[in-house]
């Protein structure tokens, strides 16, 4: 039912030039979540623009299994771009000073990597929207 719900509804907004982008936010959570997003993907993945994977929804991680994790969805939802992601506030997921902006490098340099989310917005502005600069400086660099 969700597949086909939300399917149906990015179809119709793309189709009536209501929005010009879908982007889905999924998270393995070992069961329901995934599964969903996966039956979504499955039959509307041509419709969805972005994956942005919530890898914060991990523990966490280091850069080794961050770009395990990585890979496996990059294998999950084959042929989308993946957005590797990061949460400003809290310890969860690979943090941007514990490696996040190298494990991108090197999915940059093998191309996979299919952009960067910075979540979130509310938290970044205290320090100047740093990471977002320097993901913006890293997607731009050749």
């Amino acid at each position: 039912m969700f597949a086909e719900c939300i399917g149906q509804l990015i179809t119709k907004l793309k189709d009536d030039k209501v929005i010009s982008f879908a982007s889905i936010a999924p998270f393995d959570d070992g069961g329901e979540v995934q599964s969903h997003y996966l039956a979504l993907w499955r039959k509307y993945g041509h419709v969805i623009d972005y994956v942005n994977f919530q890898f914060y929804a991990y523990d966490k991680l280091s850069v080794p299994q961050f770009l395990q994790y990585y890979n496996q969805q990059l294998h999950n939802y084959e042929g989308g771009q993946l957005l590797a992601s990061f949460i400003i506030d809290g310890n969860i997921g690979l943090k941007p000073d514990d490696g996040f902006f190298e494990a991108c490098k090197e999915l940059k340099g093998q191309g996979k990597l299919g952009g960067i989310y910075v979540w979130c917005a509310d938290e970044s502005k205290n320090n100047g929207f740093k990471y977002e600069k320097k993901s913006q400086a890293l997607l731009a660099s050749s």
